[in-house]
């Protein structure tokens, strides 16, 4: 009788689109192709937000027309996956309505997921506090552990990192460079 697998069996890897969230998903592919996982990628519609526009009509939110919506998931699944396909790994997506890091949270819990993956934007201060953070969200409240990577830095965010913060430099695996994790989580991968 085989011995059964251990190690990482599903990934939930959180995905909208952004370059951080390519990141992610380039990330759990390559993890799910050296350990045999299957990846469910997910792509949650947040709730529309409404503003009163006094007596002018209102138009109704995006997320509503069925045109839109079937776009939006044609988009998640034939382009924002393209990794998933081009690594030959097993996955699945899921489309559900709600705010990302409740809807992950809900689907890594209801396929009993090893391990969420989601980019990091990197707002930080106060740009975070009001807007909120996806990552920050599920690192809190997640009752499974969380890997949050950073996008590999573009020229125009290098511009903007050197000129409002010092930062450690990150490499495509979203390690930081130069501590003594590096090394180690490099010869997983």
């Amino acid at each position: 009788m085989a011995a059964p697998r251990s190690g990482i069996k599903k990934i939930v890897v959180g995905v909208d689109g952004s370059e951080h969230s390519e990141a992610a998903i380039d990330w759990a592919a390559r993890m799910a192709k050296s350990m045999g996982s299957e990846v469910i990628a997910v792509f949650a519609i947040s709730p529309p937000v409404y503003f009163d526009v006094g007596s002018m009509a209102s138009v109704p939110p995006p997320q509503f027309d069925p045109e839109w919506r079937a776009e939006m998931k044609k988009e998640f699944e034939r382009d924002w996956c393209k990794s998933l396909r081009t690594a030959g790994v097993k996955y699945r997506t899921v489309f559900e309505d709600g705010h990302p890091s409740s809807v992950i949270t809900q689907v890594a819990d209801r396929v009993n997921a090893d391990l969420i993956v989601v980019g990091r934007r990197g707002r930080g201060g106060v740009a975070e506090l009001v807007l909120g953070s996806v990552s920050h969200q599920l690192v809190l409240h997640s009752k499974r552990p969380v890997l949050v990577i950073e996008a590999a830095p573009t020229k125009a965010s290098r511009r903007v990192a050197a000129t409002t913060r010092k930062r450690q430099p990150v490499n495509s695996r979203g390690l930081v460079k130069g501590t003594k994790h590096s090394a180690a989580a490099r010869r997983l991968f």
